[in-house]
């Protein structure tokens, strides 16, 4: 069956966003182990990746608005391209955050970090791990279990809640601490951030498939 100029751009603004999607993943893992690790080839990497979102994201903000004034999508069609919109937006920003993290480690290439992280790696897959869940349901068309989503936000903010309640007790058992203490306040603040946008993504996907909304706060 032939495609049509609809379906062909449709099927290239996916493309698009599942690869700025993979983007954001892979600069989120790779922030954070740069700080982990204090390696600073790493948060190069994650500038260039960062770089690659703003550009892709523009890329198919122009193709939305071309298929939106050249093909007229109605219902289905239309929902998706706009979600493809709004979504674009999100995994650009999930990469901006991700650099803000990137450009913390530079400070730690000489010197160690005030702790082992170890609850901010695990922030960092669970991200990961809600990503994923936003692009299979872009490939598969299947509703993305948003009730988990909301879970594993839910589970960030634990996460960021207990990481921000240690650090402020190192800040005051000794302020010589606060500077590099208040460094993982924000790592972590970055990461609880990401998530909420990650839940909120997999909503949108959800409104896309079904026309049904859900609520993600």
């Amino acid at each position: 069956m032939v495609r049509t100029p609809l379906e062909k751009g449709m099927d290239k603004i996916e493309r698009e966003i599942l690869e700025i999607a993979e983007i954001a993943k892979k600069a989120v893992l790779l922030s954070v182990e740069s700080l982990k690790e204090r390696n600073i080839e790493k948060a190069k990497e994650v500038a260039d990746l960062e770089e690659k979102s703003d550009i892709l994201n523009l890329d198919i903000d122009n193709d939305c608005l071309k298929l939106l004034a050249l093909q007229q999508p109605v219902a289905k069609d239309l929902r998706f391209v706009h979600t493809m919109l709004k979504i674009s937006d999100n995994f650009e920003r999930i990469a901006d955050l991700a650099l803000k993290i990137a450009e913390i480690t530079p400070k730690y290439e000489k010197k160690p970090l005030l702790k082992p992280l170890i609850d901010i790696p695990r922030m960092a897959e669970t991200i990961s791990q809600m990503i994923d869940t936003d692009i299979t349901a872009i490939k598969t068309k299947v509703p993305p279990d948003t009730d988990k989503l909301i879970s594993e936000d839910d589970f960030l903010d634990d996460l960021y809640s207990q990481i921000y309640n240690e650090l402020l007790s190192f800040m005051l058992r000794d302020p010589r601490n606060i500077d590099d203490a208040t460094d993982l306040i924000f790592v972590a603040r970055y990461l609880e951030r990401i998530g909420d946008i990650a839940a909120k993504t997999g909503a949108r996907i959800y409104y896309m498939i079904t026309g049904e909304r859900v609520w993600v706060k």
